[in-house]
């Protein structure tokens, strides 16, 4: 097993700066809800139907766990920066020409899908523990977002609204999701591999 590696003062502060990002983005996500009428409830639940808003939750949380502990290990930070970057990539390559937020959802937008991916591919670039990481990690990272993909699948089949259009078999059909979900875990993971070479040649 991989040991925790003991971050900086400066490296914790800058753990510290993304996860009160990943927090207050959630927040104000939320006030936009409850300005619109949503109850608090009702706009959590719909919030914890996107992979977007589970993954910025994910940042926040592991962030501020880094912050308190000042360490973290390897697999976590490295999955999490793989996941938290094909938010942005599959945001900015499959749903952003058809999306286009108002308001406050501008600024919301701006975190989930550019500054927050981003901050945390630097943070993971300068200052995240490499060792260790084999090209086996990817795989097993996959866990999350085809784990999500069961989950968001069983909702949509409950309720009949589904979080994208390429999970929507109505839409896109099952083979067109089933292709969509091969093609991105595809994406998942090569990107992780990519993180793990990358990880390998700096260590």
């Amino acid at each position: 097993m991989t040991q925790p590696h003991r971050f900086s003062t400066f490296e914790t502060l800058c753990a510290l700066l993304i996860a009160l990002c990943a927090f207050g983005t959630l927040t104000l996500q939320t006030s936009v809800d409850l300005t619109e009428g949503r109850s608090l409830p009702d706009a959590l639940w719909s919030q914890a139907r996107y992979f977007t808003n589970l993954m910025v939750l994910a940042v926040g949380l592991v962030f501020a766990t880094t912050t308190l502990r000042r360490s973290t290990t390897p697999g976590w930070i490295t999955a999490l920066t793989v996941w938290i970057v094909l938010v942005g990539v599959v945001y900015h390559a499959l749903l952003a020409a058809t999306h286009n937020p108002e308001g406050l959802d501008i600024t919301v937008n701006l975190f989930q899908h550019t500054l927050i991916p981003a901050g945390v591919l630097l943070f993971w670039w300068l200052f995240a523990p490499k060792h260790g990481l084999t090209y086996t990690h990817p795989a097993l990272w996959l866990a999350c977002p085809l784990g999500y993909v069961g989950y968001a699948m069983a909702r949509g089949a409950s309720d009949g609204t589904y979080p994208y259009f390429f999970l929507n078999p109505v839409k896109t059909g099952g083979i067109g999701v089933l292709a969509y979900v091969i093609g991105l875990g595809a994406v998942f993971y090569l990107s992780g591999a990519a993180l793990v070479l990358i990880a390998r040649r700096k260590g």
